[in-house]
Formats: C-alpha cells, sequence, structure tokens
C-alpha cells in the first residue's frame, strides 16, 4: 500500500513495468469497497505481499481517482 497517499490513486508506474493493458489500473485493495456499486467483477493482484485491486480505468475516474506515479 502507498504510504501517506490517503486518496483512491493509480499504481501507474507498476503497471508500467508489469505490461498491463491502459484500460486497466492497479488500486489498493482497501478501496474495493469503492467498486461495489460498479457492477463490475474486480480481479485481485498480488505482488510482494501487497494486495491490489485491478480496475477498469472508466470506473477509476468516474470514482474519482487520482493517477499517481507510484511503484507500490
Amino acid at each position: 500500500m502507498s504510504r501517506g497517499i490517503t486518496v483512491l490513486h493509480s499504481h501507474s508506474l507498476l503497471e508500467r513495468d508489469l505490461g498491463m493493458p491502459k484500460h486497466i489500473v492497479l488500486v489498493d485493495s482497501k478501496y474495493k469497497d469503492v467498486f461495489s456499486d460498479c457492477g463490475i467483477e474486480l480481479k485481485t493482484f498480488k505482488l510482494n505481499n501487497i494486495e491490489y485491486i485491478k480496475v477498469p480505468i472508466l470506473s477509476f475516474v468516474h470514482k474519482g481517482g487520482v493517477f499517481k506515479g507510484v511503484m507500490e
């Protein structure tokens, strides 16, 4: 999880390094409930004992997500 960032945010640098598709963002799993009303299946992703969820970029933007260059 990102230290010191308290808003819904993506992990853009990590997404880039992992070669993730452009329509998906990685979000800290603690924000899973934010997307519960979107009608989408959220897939979890774990790396270095940190759990993320994969979220469609449009849902992320709709919920007010902030794009951050976060690696971890």
